[in-house]
């Protein structure tokens, strides 16, 4: 099903452009099992022509893939948001086959947001191609981050992010389904080093307390 989603969604960018792009990128926001840069890096590759220089592509890559390539990842980005705003850790648990992370994702990933700037590390972290997009959008709604800077640090986050893939895409052709299939297994190693790290550090800190209350 999702290998037939995913070459459907190609052929709608070979035939509606940019349309397609905002509408892909909204779907794989959802789907959890379509590597995330998949939709970026085969616009990229589609809809960009190959013969042309790397400075002249940056227009069209910009117009066609970058801009509304954001803008849907923004709002594909409300959807794990609200569950975690909302719902917390019930509503996580009950679905966490479907979202593909679980609550202790989520607790990781605020302690990561908590050791610095939220706005600023939700910005880096949109901006690296190997870090699970809806894993990021729910630690901020469980810290109630308000609506207003999450959409703004989100969207930011995103540009560079469809740049790189999309310039990438273009790069690569007719490997793009392949390489985006490798950033997507590296999504789910980083995800779990961060959860890795986190328990060490816990461990870690409770040992401390430990041997400063003997």
């Amino acid at each position: 099903m999702v290998e037939s989603l995913t070459l459907w969604i190609m052929q709608l960018l070979r035939d509606h452009g940019a349309v397609s792009v905002f509408v892909g990128v909204i779907i794989e926001s959802i789907i959890v099992p379509i590597p995330s840069p998949l939709i970026i890096m085969g616009a990229g590759a589609i809809l960009i022509d190959s013969s042309i220089p790397a400075w002249r592509a940056l227009g069209p890559i910009l117009l066609l893939i970058v801009l509304p390539g954001s803008a849907a990842s923004t709002l594909g980005a409300y959807l794990t948001y609200g569950v975690a705003y909302w719902g917390g850790k019930p509503l996580i648990d009950r679905l966490h086959r479907f979202l593909g992370f679980d609550w202790k994702d989520i607790v990781a990933m605020e302690e990561r947001f908590l050791a610095g700037r939220v706005g600023l590390t939700i910005f880096s972290l949109r901006a690296l191609p190997i870090v699970p997009l809806s894993l990021i959008s729910a630690a901020a709604g469980a810290l109630r981050m308000p609506v207003s800077q999450f959409t703004l640090w989100t969207y930011l986050g995103s540009v560079p992010r469809c740049l790189f893939l999309a310039y990438l895409g273009w790069f690569t052709r007719d490997t793009y389904v392949l390489l985006a299939r490798r950033f997507d297994l590296m999504e789910g190693i980083v995800s779990g080093l961060i959860v890795l790290s986190s328990g060490a550090l816990v461990l870690w800190l409770r040992f401390r307390l430990s041997r400063a209350g003997d």
